[in-house]
């Protein structure tokens, strides 16, 4: 039979355990959101970052680009644009897959951490002018 004192150390024992996971969990979940990738182009005419979700945060276009054709252009900028998700997105699977590694994951997450993303403001829609005509403006007269 177990003493009281035995069951007592096994639970703070426990609980320690799971402050740590917890803890642990909470601590890489902020370090994956928190990540960012970046790459250039082998001419350095386009540079992409990226956030954690692989939302492009930022894109610097060189003055050569102006002599890329159009299509040509795009096709750069997304190969990049893929090339710079690619890094946070293989920093997260590492750190999960450590997690896991060390038992501390029953599975992989499904999705990766969601970036909080600042809601995009509309531009207003312009007042009406007061001074059009209060009459109607196509008649039935002939053009």
């Amino acid at each position: 039979m177990t003493s009281p004192r035995e069951l007592a150390a096994q639970g703070s024992f426990l609980l320690e355990r799971a402050k740590r996971r917890r803890d642990t969990l909470l601590a890489a979940q902020h370090q994956s959101s928190s990540e960012v990738g970046e790459a250039s182009s082998s001419d350095g005419l386009v540079r992409a970052r990226v956030d954690a979700g692989g939302m492009l945060t930022g894109l610097f276009l060189a003055p050569g680009v102006r002599q890329l054709d159009p299509r040509a252009l795009a096709a750069l900028i997304t190969s990049v644009t893929q090339q710079a998700a690619a890094v946070p997105r293989a920093a997260i699977r590492r750190t999960y897959e450590q997690l896991n590694d060390e038992g501390l994951l029953k599975q992989m997450p499904a999705l990766l951490p969601v970036p909080v993303v600042a809601p995009v403001s509309r531009p207003r829609r312009p007042e009406p002018v007061e001074d059009e005509p209060d009459r109607p403006v196509l008649r039935d007269q002939g053009w």
